[in-house]
Parts: C-alpha cells; structure tokens; sequence
C-alpha cells in the first residue's frame, strides 16, 4: 500500500449534524481514512443535547427522532434496550408517542457514534478533538486547520458542522437606549452555563424572548423551585403551541400548485385549516402535511417574498411548526395563570442598574412600563447570520472570500449536496456543511429528519470527493477460500421491527439458488419480493434454533415456492424437510454454507459459515451479548463453551452477524467480540454462569404461541 493513501476528513463541530456525518464516513469508508471531530464541548451533543436538566425534552415524539433515515425505529429500540439504565430520565416505558429528554438524546448520539466507531474497518479511525477551530487555510489541494489551544493539522476535505450557530451570541447591548455600564453578572445568556448563576431562589428575572430557548430556561427555573417572579419580553409576546393528538392529513399543495406569494400561501393554508376542520382534523394536521414539501415552496418564493416572510410570518410560523411536548404546555399555563410567569409585549428601551439589579422599561407603542429584575437572560436563541459575524472561524472564511453568506442571514449559499459556494459563487473542492447553515436555501433544515438525510448524502459526497485511491493487488491465497464464489455471492440481511430479528438472503447469482435464514412470518411478503427482484429460486428456509420470540415463516414459504425446511437436530420440530448436525453442508452453485453446531442458548442451535466469511451466529453470539440460557433447556456452561472454545477460535476477522440486536447493530466480528463482548470478554466459565443465572428477564410476549407454531415450522396442524 503507498504510504500517503490515508487522507484526513476534519468535521468542524460534533453536535447531531457533525457526529452523523462521523458516523456515515465510519460505517462506508472503503478506503484509509482519518476522521477529526472537533467541538469545544462535549462530542457528540452539542448546544441542544448537553443539557442536565431532564425538564428539558425534545419536541417531537421519540418515533421521529432515529439518527438513520432507513431505520425509523432504531431509536425506540436502542431506548427499550438500554431503559433499566435510562428510567431515572425517562418519564414512562418506551413508546413511540414517548417525548424523551434532551439529555438521554444526547447520550444516543454518542452511543450511535461509539458503536460506528466500534465496528469501522481498522483503516478508518476517528480521532476526538476538545478545542475551537479559528481559522482554515488553503494549501494544494487541502488546507491547513488551525486550533485555539492545540497544534494545526492538515486536511483533505472540511465539514462545516456548526449546527445553529458557531457560537451563543452575547446580548447586543449596543441595541439598547440605556447604561452601557451594566456589571456583565446582570446580564446572561441562555446558551451559557453560568446562566442562573448567583440568582437567588426569590429573585425576579427577565428572559428575552418567548420562544424555545426561553421555554427551556423557565423549566430549567422550576427545577431549582424558583419562587421570584418570571418576566418574558419579545415584541409579539407569542408562545410555542402544544402537540396535540392528530391524524395525517393528505397533502395539498405542491411547488407547481402553490401560490407564489406569501400572501397567497397565508390565504390557501387558511382555507385548507377550515377545510379540514369541517372533516374532523386539526390545525396541526395541516400544518404537519407541508413538512414533505416546506423547501420547494420555499424555494420557489422570490428573494423579495423570502424577506416578506422573515418579516411579517415567521413568528407565527414557529410557534405552530415547532411546538411542545403537551406537558410542558401544560406547565407553562399553570406558571401564567399563577402569575408566576408574566409574559409582555413590545420593546425593551431604558434599562438602569440598581443597587438591587436592573431596572427595565419594555415599550407598548407610547406606552411604558418598568420593572426591577436581579438578572436579564437573552433567550432569543441562536441565530445564523454569517455576514458581519465576529467569530473567529466565519470571519476568517468571510475575509478569504471561501463562504458566500446568504443575504437574508439565513447560513450560506450551498449546492444541493452540501458543497459551499464561495464569493464568486463557485462550488468548493474543500469545504461542505449541512444543517442550519443551509437555512437560506432550504429553510426547513434545523430538524433531525433533514439533517439526517443531510449528513448520509453528505458522507457519500465526501467519500466520492476523494482522490482516487489506487489499491493494491491481493496475494494469491492458500487457502481454501473459493474467490470465485465471493463473485457469485449475494448476501442480504433484512430486519423485522416488532421481533427485533435478522433474516438472511444468501444466494449465488450464477446459478439463482438461494436460501432463506430465521425467516418471520410476518415479513414473508418482503422476502418473496427479493427473491423475485433478483428472478432467484428460493431452494431452502434455514433456522438456527426453536425461536422463541416469532413465528417462523418457513412452513408459508414452503406452501407457496416449493422450498425445503432444514433444521437443527431436535426431536421437538415435526414438520421439516431435514435435520443438520455439526459439519453438515449446504451447497448452492459455488456457495458454501456450513453448520456449526452452537448449544447454550437452546440444546438444539447451530451457526452457519458462509464461505469461510459469513458467521451467522442466531442466538448464541450477537453483538456485545448472546442469548439467554433460561429457556428450552439452554445452559449457561455450555454456551459459554460454545462460543469461547468453538466460535472464538474462529478467524478474527470472520464478520458475525446475529439473529438479533436490540441497538441498530448491524455485524461485528469474532475479533472484536473477543475483546468487546461485556458477558463474555474477560470473564470466567463461573462468572458467566453466575451472570446469567441472574438475568432476571421477562419471558418473551409471544413465547408460548411462538414454539408451539415453530415446532412445526410454522404450519401449526
């Protein structure tokens, strides 16, 4: 291999937006790459998730929030998974109308990025960097990055991850009509740490604004029972709407049917809400249908109408599209109706300091009023305005002429895949961003489901960016390994949401042979569909044990292609087709297919080893874990000699693929389970029993149905 194939990717912030991006380039870099994350604060959270206070909670329900486009479930599953660790934040079990906190959020993020990071090629590694990036310059063709407190590096390809804002703006005092001379302890902003400090429990404070940022600052008062009065000022006064409980509602406009003018938009959407009102639904519903098409409308709307947007809609537009979790609401208006939370509209003009803080006039047209705070907190939030922005790295890119900031304040200009325009409006060969930044020409871009998809394409652009990399011609094996055969192999593992199961689709795309693996009845129709996409003929449905947890769908699948049902030695299953026992061999053209006998977590489980590469372990290994003993005569002792004398004297570098996972893992390997595995790595055959032996688990909730259709593969006669 050359010595300089490794290039370097620095990705300039590590909130959700930077840390995907990570964790794509993680899980589909082909080639040696060195992956720097870079945050002045904790990597993987950023401004929204680093919070402590669990009163701070998302504002969407936990079903939306996956970090991956393609697995809109992976976060309730990670969150069931890991809840015996989580119940102290989380308010109730799991589910997907769940609005979870911020906090446990934040640890996902960094669970997501550590399992990437986990199961990456050893040529792809990540390097965590605690510092502030402050300027970049250009060099052939990469540039030099340069940090605050730490030694410049090189890069090939940035990513301008900055989320809202590279950093909290201070309060711009220089827009007030007062004493300039406030002592800086008066006056905070929400975004610091030091926000609430040295307010006493009775104190009276004024919060900026009346939109998420003071939201969150209000619960984060209640969580230190705050008895003073709270005042919030904007110039409207206007609160973030609740979630409420709505159907989907059938789209209604697209870019080609809507109005061009935001008067004209205003006007449809209005009819449309009482529309919809006469037929049972609710204002959210309506306002939920434009999600799938906010940026082309968007888009189509002048620069003009953009800024008429801006300033006469906006307002109105958050407080419907980005609204609470109902039960903050309901908070929210207990504090007003006590009159503990006194919210006012208009303009803040004088402000004078007092031997007892700040005295404030907030102005109503001609009129006045005054009130005495000991702290004034901006909570406007974080803003993306790079065109006068002081921050050292934005200037620095400003001045260089390699950023175009958008006119509206509204982030940069960007191609359709994240590429920065500079100043003379052409695409960048060095820089790439995503999220916020891009709100200029998307404007719906602060989201999870957008920056999601955002940072997947970004990943693949950036990969597909680098120069090419000329790889080495592999020796001659030795081996046994049949190269041939790897041509010819189709490998596809497919996922069921409610069980949490793996199946598997091998095939050899010579011959069109191929066999199923641990298949679910009720995802046969999604199995059939494969296989007659790839025009194959399905021979034969496998099962690595007697599940406990599904339904096997090998009895329907047999029913309706001919296949045969092959199963493990066991006296218990009546109606396969065949037995495997240790040794035995399924051969499908050039494809190779194994059975390794793996007892433990039944009596009666096997493994199966495609080509000397594919392990597919069932139940005996999975990621990080293996199956319980507790059922069907499992014996700890025995699987743990299953899987340390058996599986783990197997190749290190065979992947493992499980019948399960509860977390979105996809495939480790015997290597990585040797050092990683927390039940098994390290531990005795005594202590592995005694862990298991205390467990304590709940029996699966389709148990009993589950063996009895199993035992006869399906088909319960």
């Amino acid at each position: 291999m050359i010595s300089d194939a490794s290039l370097t990717v620095a990705i300039v912030g590590a909130g959700f937006s930077g840390t995907m991006v990570a964790v794509h380039l993680l899980k589909n870099a082909q080639r040696p790459l060195k992956i720097k994350l870079i945050d002045c604060n904790d990597i993987g959270k950023g401004v929204a998730y680093r919070t402590t206070s669990n009163s701070h909670f998302l504002n969407v329900p936990a079903s939306t929030m996956s970090a991956f486009p393609d697995d809109s479930s992976h976060l309730l599953r990670w969150l069931n998974f890991n809840y015996h660790t989580l119940k102290t934040w989380l308010p109730n079990q799991p589910d997907s109308s769940l609005f979870i906190p911020r906090r446990v959020y934040g640890i996902y993020i960094q669970s997501v990025l550590q399992e990437a990071e986990s199961t990456a090629s050893s040529y792809v590694n990540l390097e965590r960097i605690i510092d502030e990036v402050v300027g970049i310059n250009p060099q052939n063709n990469g540039a030099i990055v340069c940090l605050k407190n730490q030694d410049n590096f090189a890069a090939d390809k940035i990513v301008l991850a900055l989320g809202n804002g590279a950093t909290p703006p201070p309060l711009s005092l220089g827009k007030l009509q007062g004493n300039s001379n406030i002592h800086p302890s008066y006056i905070r902003n929400a975004w610091s740490k030091d926000a609430l400090t040295g307010l006493e429990v009775d104190d009276s404070v004024l919060l900026i604004g009346t939109g998420l940022t003071m939201v969150d600052m209000v619960m984060s008062l209640c969580d230190r029972h705050h008895q003073g009065k709270i005042y919030a000022v904007s110039r409207h006064g206007l609160l973030p709407l609740s979630h409420q409980p709505s159907q989907p509602y059938p789209n209604f406009l697209t870019k080609n049917t809507a109005p061009k003018t935001i008067r004209g938009l205003l006007k449809s959407i209005r009819a449309e809400i009482k529309t919809a009102t006469e037929l049972g639904y609710n204002w959210q519903s309506v306002i939920d249908s434009l999600r799938p098409v906010t940026q082309e409308l968007w888009q189509e709307l002048s620069a003009v109408e953009q800024k008429r947007f801006l300033r006469h809609v906006n307002r109105y537009w958050d407080i419907h599209r980005h609204r609470l979790a109902s039960e903050i609401g309901e908070i929210m208006e207990s504090l007003i109706i006590a009159k503990k939370l006194i919210i006012k509209f208009g303009r803040i003009g004088n402000y004078t300091q007092t031997d007892s803080g700040i005295l404030v006039d907030i102005y109503k047209g001609n009129f006045h009023v005054s009130i005495q705070v000991k702290k004034l907190i901006n909570c406007t939030g974080i803003q993306v305005d790079y065109r006068n922005s002081k921050q050292s790295l934005i200037a620095d890119l400003r001045n260089q002429g390699l950023i175009c900031p958008n006119p509206l304040g509204l982030g940069l200009y960007t191609l359709p895949n994240g590429v920065i325009l500079d100043a003379q409006g052409q695409g960048s060969s060095l820089l790439y961003t995503l999220g916020p930044p891009r709100k200029g020409d998307l404007w719906e871009t602060t989201a999870i489901k957008e920056i999601r998809e955002q940072a997947q394409l970004l990943a693949t652009t950036i990969l597909n960016d680098l120069p090419l990399w000329v790889r080495p011609v592999a020796p001659l094996s030795t081996s046994n390994h049949n190269h041939s055969s790897e041509l010819n192999l189709l490998f596809r593992q497919l996922f069921d949401q409610q069980s949490s199961t793996y199946t598997y689709l091998i095939a050899d795309l010579e011959t069109k042979q191929a066999v199923l693996v641990d298949t679910v009845l009720a995802k046969i129709d999604r199995d059939l569909q494969l296989i007659n996409d790839w025009r194959l003929n399905l021979c034969y449905c496998l099962e690595t044990h007697l599940h406990a947890d599904h339904i096997t769908g090998a009895g329907q699948l047999r029913k309706l292609t001919g296949c045969q049902v092959l199963v493990p030695k066991n006296d218990r299953i009546k109606g396969a087709d065949g037995q495997l026992d240790d040794g035995d061999i399924v051969n499908l053209g050039s494809v190779n297919i194994q059975a390794i006998a793996t007892p433990g977590h039944t009596n009666s489980h096997l493994a199966y080893l495609i080509n000397h590469r594919y392990l597919l372990t069932g139940d005996a290994l999975l990621i990080r874990g293996c199956g319980r003993t507790d059922l069907q005569s499992g014996d700890a002792g025995t699987l743990y000699d299953t899987v340390t004398r058996k599986l783990f004297t197997l190749s290190d570098d065979i992947l493992v693929y499980p019948a399960h996972d509860y977390k979105g893992r996809t495939v480790s390997t015997i290597g990585e389970e040797k050092m990683c595995n927390p039940r098994l790595s390290q531990r005795s055959r005594e202590e592995f029993i005694t862990l298991m032996e205390h467990l304590d688990l709940s029996y699966p909730s389709q148990m009993a149905e589950a063996i009895a259709a199993n035992e006869w593969c399906g088909d319960r006669p």
